[in-house]
C-alpha cells in the first residue's frame, strides 16, 4: 500500500515536469530593447506566463512580466525585455498564469547585453541529443520508454533547464515504485 502512494505521488509530480526552457541560456544571451528568442521543449501545461528575474535588486527590483498567456504548443516566442539593465544573472521563469508563484520551469542564467550588441551565433544545436533520446520510441515495455526518457532528461539537464534534474530523479522514483508495486501483487 505504501508503494502505491509513493507511485501516485511520484507520477503526479512528474506530470508537471514536462516543460523546460532551452533559450535563453549562457550561450544564447539577449540584447536589450530588441527582439529575442524564448524557446522551450515540452507540451504540458497547455499555457503559461513568462517573467524575467534577476536576484540583484540593483538590476531588477522584482520579477518583470513579459507575457501573460502563452500557448505551450508554439515552442518559441519573440520577446523584448525593453529597457532591462544590461547585466548577467537574469533568468526566465515560466509560471502558472493564475499563480505566478507556481513556477513550471526556470531558464539557465543568461546575460542581457546593451542595445546594439551582436546576437549569439545561430545554428548551435542546444537540445539535439535530448530530442533524439527523449522520444521514448524504443521497442519493449512502457517501463523501458519511461526509463529512457527519464535518463535522457537527467543527462542533458544543463541544456534543458534547472528543473529537469529534480524531476528526472522523481521519474526514477516513480519507476522504482511501479516495479515494487507490481512485485507485491
Amino acid at each position: 500500500m505504501r508503494y502505491a502512494f509513493l507511485l501516485l505521488a511520484s507520477l503526479a509530480s512528474c506530470a508537471f515536469a514536462t516543460l523546460s526552457i532551452t533559450e535563453p541560456s549562457a550561450a544564447h544571451w539577449w540584447v536589450g530593447n530588441n527582439a529575442n528568442t524564448l524557446a522551450w521543449d515540452g507540451k504540458d501545461p497547455a499555457e503559461f506566463s513568462v517573467f524575467l528575474a534577476n536576484p540583484d535588486v540593483n538590476i531588477l527590483t522584482s520579477m518583470l512580466a513579459l507575457a501573460s498567456i502563452v500557448p505551450t504548443y508554439q515552442t518559441s516566442l519573440t520577446m523584448n525585455p525593453g529597457d532591462a539593465t544590461p547585466a548577467t544573472g537574469y533568468t526566465i521563469l515560466v509560471t502558472n498564469p493564475l499563480n505566478s508563484s507556481d513556477v513550471y520551469a526556470t531558464s539557465d542564467t543568461f546575460e542581457i547585453k546593451k542595445e546594439g550588441s551582436s546576437y549569439p551565433p545561430q545554428g548551435v544545436a542546444v537540445n539535439a541529443s535530448a530530442t533524439a533520446e527523449g522520444t521514448g520510441t524504443q521497442a519493449g515495455s512502457g517501463l523501458a520508454s519511461v526509463a529512457s526518457a527519464t535518463s535522457s532528461s537527467s543527462s542533458s539537464s544543463s541544456q534543458m533547464g534547472k528543473e529537469v534534474v529534480s524531476y528526472g530523479a522523481l521519474g526514477l522514483v516513480a519507476v522504482s515504485g511501479l516495479i515494487a508495486f507490481t512485485q507485491s501483487l
